[in-house]
């Protein structure tokens, strides 16, 4: 059974990428994942939200705006959930490793949904549940711990998140094929064999959607009208056709007698 994903108590988000266990590595991780995409992503405001998406590079992407925002840090401070930005004006939106450190998730994704445009491009980066991540819960020390303290999702659940917002996911793609309980610079042969044979293990996912006009799958009209009955009964039409009829034979034996 799937936990809620509404916590009841709020989650503490790293403040910064060396809080998390070997953050370089890891930021260039999801720099060389991003680098593809960001050429094909237009309009006028890129908002880079959190305290860890400031600090990623965005130069390949042609967007002329872009700001960070975050609680305690960005060219704009505000609450997540509370975005100080009017309704659809934001043409795209980097959101790393926000969504395991949201008391609501949820209330997340709608507040990104309003500030977006019909169009526009909603890039997610979070870890993985099932993944080499989640050995590090055989260790209780490291439940309270990054990137363990956060509530971590499975891709598919972040998918029907989405789709529900009526979300067209573009890309879905698998990074750090990596536990970070050591060095990635151990055991380098084990990543690359990981990352062939079960490339979508990976700890981290890159989530490349687009927000639709309307939800991708409509609800099924699940009735029909029947079709429309005769204008007035067989019967009755029958009747009234062959009255002129009798009236003529009766007729016709009156002249005879």
């Amino acid at each position: 059974m799937l936990r809620p994903a509404y916590s009841e108590s709020p989650i503490e988000p790293p403040p910064s990428w060396q809080a998390l266990p070997y953050g370089d590595w890891l930021k260039e991780q999801v720099e060389s994942g991003l680098d593809e995409w960001w050429p094909r992503i237009f309009g006028y405001h890129l908002l880079k939200l959190g305290p860890l998406a400031d600090t990623l590079p965005t130069r390949l992407c042609p967007v002329p705006h872009q700001f960070g925002l975050a609680p305690q840090r960005g060219s704009v401070r505000a609450e997540l959930t509370r975005l100080p930005l009017q309704n659809a004006s934001i043409d795209a939106a980097l959101v790393p490793f926000c969504l395991e450190y949201q008391q609501d998730p949820h209330a997340l994704l709608r507040e990104l949904d309003r500030v977006l445009i019909s169009g526009g491009h909603l890039v997610l980066v979070g870890f993985s549940v099932l993944s080499p991540l989640a050995f590090g819960y055989l260790w209780p020390k490291r439940h309270h711990q990054f990137p363990w303290s956060g509530r971590l999702f499975t891709p598919g659940r972040v998918h029907d998140w989405l789709s529900l917002l009526g979300y067209r996911v573009l890309s879905h793609e698998s990074l750090a094929h990596h536990t970070m309980l050591w060095s990635p610079e151990k055991f380098p042969t084990a990543q690359r064999w990981l990352a062939d044979l079960a490339p979508g293990l990976g700890s981290v996912y890159l989530i490349v959607a687009r927000k639709m006009e309307a939800p991708l799958t409509p609800a099924r009209q699940r009735w029909h009208l029947r079709r429309p009955l005769v204008g007035q009964p067989v019967r009755e039409a029958v009747g009234r056709e062959s009255k002129p009829q009798v009236a003529a034979r009766q007729h016709r034996d009156t002249t005879k007698g």
